[in-house]
C-alpha cells in the first residue's frame, strides 16, 4: 500500500494526515464522515495512487487528530469549514479539489462558497439535513447511554444492499471507534447545516455522487440540492444503485471511476 501518515500542527492542534503521494500537480483533499476517520478513504487513495495527489486528514478529536484544547470539539459547520481550510493552508495546497461523504458531503459546498477551491465532490451531502432528533443529540454524550452500542443498529441500516461483508464490517467497527462528545458535536452541525439560500454562489465544477440506498441523505435531497446549482462551471450527477451512506468504503471502486473522470475533465 502506498499510502503514508504524517502530522502537522494547525492552530497549535496537532492533526493527523495521510497520502498517497500521487503524482498529480493538483491536490485531492478527503473529508471524512461525522465521527469517523481518514481510514475510510484507505481503497480510493490505493486506487488512484499512480494519477492523484491526495491528502486525508483527521479533524480535531477525530481518529488520531488531538482535541481542542478542554477537551473540546467542533460543532458548527462555520467552524468546521474554517479548520478545513486551515489544514489546507498548513498543507500549503493551492486551489484544491476538495471531496466529502456525508458530513463532509455537506461541509464541501460551503467550502465552495466561502473559500477558493478548484472543485468540489460531495457525497451524500446535501445543502440542508435537519435529520437528527435533539433527543439523539443529547443522548450521544450522558453517562448512562454508550453511543458505540446505540449507533449500531443506525449505522447499519444506512449501509447499502450490496455492501460486501468485508467492508460492512469496517462500517460497523468505525462505529465502536467513536467518541461520544465528537459525535454529539458533528450531528450538531450536520443538523443545524442549511445554505439553501446560497446554493446559486458556487461556480466551481462540482461532482455528486448518490448512493440510493441512503435512509438519512436521501436520493430526494440530493436532488433538491442539485437543482439548486445553478452557476456551477460544470455539474455531474452520479447516482449508485444498492450502496448508501458509506459509500467511499462501500464501493471505493466505482467512487475512484467517478473521481477519474470528474479528474480529466477538469483537465488533469
Amino acid at each position: 500500500m502506498s499510502i503514508t501518515g504524517f502530522y502537522i500542527k494547525v492552530n497549535g492542534i496537532k492533526i493527523y494526515c495521510e497520502t498517497n503521494n500521487g503524482p498529480s500537480k493538483d491536490t485531492i483533499i478527503c473529508l471524512h464522515t461525522a465521527g469517523r476517520d481518514n481510514r475510510q478513504y484507505h481503497d480510493i487513495m490505493d486506487n488512484l495512487k499512480d494519477k492523484y495527489n491526495m491528502i486525508s486528514f483527521d479533524m480535531p478529536a477525530h481518529g488520531k487528530s488531538w482535541p481542542l484544547p478542554g477537551n473540546n470539539v467542533v460543532n458548527n459547520f462555520k467552524d468546521y469549514g474554517k479548520w478545513i481550510w486551515d489544514v489546507i493552508n498548513e498543507l500549503k495546497v493551492e486551489n484544491p479539489i476538495i471531496i466529502g461523504c456525508s458530513m463532509g458531503g455537506n461541509i464541501v459546498y460551503h467550502m465552495a462558497i466561502e473559500y477558493p477551491v478548484k472543485a468540489i465532490v460531495s457525497m451524500q451531502g446535501a445543502d440542508h439535513t435537519p435529520t437528527i432528533n435533539q433527543n439523539i443529540l443529547d443522548l450521544l454524550f450522558h453517562p448512562y447511554v454508550s453511543p458505540q452500542h446505540s449507533h449500531l443498529e443506525f449505522s447499519e441500516c444506512l449501509i447499502g444492499k450490496a455492501t460486501s461483508q468485508e467492508r460492512r464490517d469496517f462500517i460497523m467497527w468505525g462505529v465502536l471507534s467513536e467518541i461520544g462528545k465528537t459525535k454529539q458535536g458533528d450531528l450538531s452541525q450536520y443538523n443545524g447545516f442549511d445554505i439553501r439560500e446560497r446554493m446559486k454562489e458556487i461556480t466551481c465544477p462540482v461532482m455528486v455522487i448518490q448512493g440510493l440506498d441512503d435512509m438519512i441523505a436521501t436520493e430526494k435531497m440530493a436532488e433538491e440540492t442539485v437543482a439548486r446549482i445553478v452557476n456551477s462551471k460544470k455539474l455531474l450527477y452520479k447516482p449508485i444503485e444498492d450502496y448508501g451512506h458509506f459509500i467511499i468504503v462501500e464501493n471505493p471502486e466505482v467512487v475512484s471511476e467517478y473521481l477519474d473522470e470528474f479528474m480529466k475533465s477538469l483537465g488533469e
